[in-house]
C-alpha cells in the first residue's frame, strides 16, 4: 500500500489543522504525509504547484518482504546458534525460519598437466 507523502522543499507557513485555526511552519527537508484528510492534501498540492514541495512515493514498511534472513544477533552483536532441541524453531534467524538451501551444481574444472621441457645432457 503506497499513501502520497510529500517532501517540502522552501520553509513556509500554513494551516495545521482542518479549520485553519492553527498555522505550521513546513521546513526544508521535512516529510509530510496527507493522511489527515483533504485538507491537508489541498495545502500539499498548492504547495507542489508553487515549487515548495514535491510529491513522493513512500511505501508501507509491512508490505516489504526481505529476500534474504537476517542473522539473529545478541547483545553484544556476536551471531547467536540455533538449538538442536527445538527442530521447529530456527533461532540462528530473526523469525525462525532459516534460508531454502537451493542445490547448486558444481563443475569441477579439469586441469591439464603442464608439458615440461626436458633436457638432455
Amino acid at each position: 500500500m503506497t499513501k502520497k507523502s510529500f517532501k517540502i522543499i522552501v520553509p513556509k507557513p500554513a494551516a495545521a489543522n482542518e479549520l485553519g485555526t492553527d498555522t505550521k511552519l513546513y521546513e526544508a527537508d521535512e516529510i509530510v504525509t496527507a493522511e489527515e484528510g483533504d485538507w491537508k492534501d489541498g495545502i500539499m498540492k498548492a504547495f507542489v504547484e508553487n515549487g515548495w514541495a514535491m510529491e513522493t512515493k513512500i511505501e508501507d514498511v509491512s508490505d516489504i518482504e526481505t529476500t534474504e534472513p537476517i542473522r539473529a544477533r545478541n547483545d553484544k552483536g556476536h551471531f547467536i546458534a540455533d538449538d538442536p532441541s527445538t527442530p521447529d524453531i530456527n533461532e540462528a534467524y530473526e523469525g525462525g525460519v532459516a534460508p531454502t538451501k537451493t542445490s547448486k551444481k558444481t563443475t569441477k574444472k579439469k586441469t591439464t598437466k603442464k608439458a615440461t621441457k626436458t633436457t638432455k645432457k
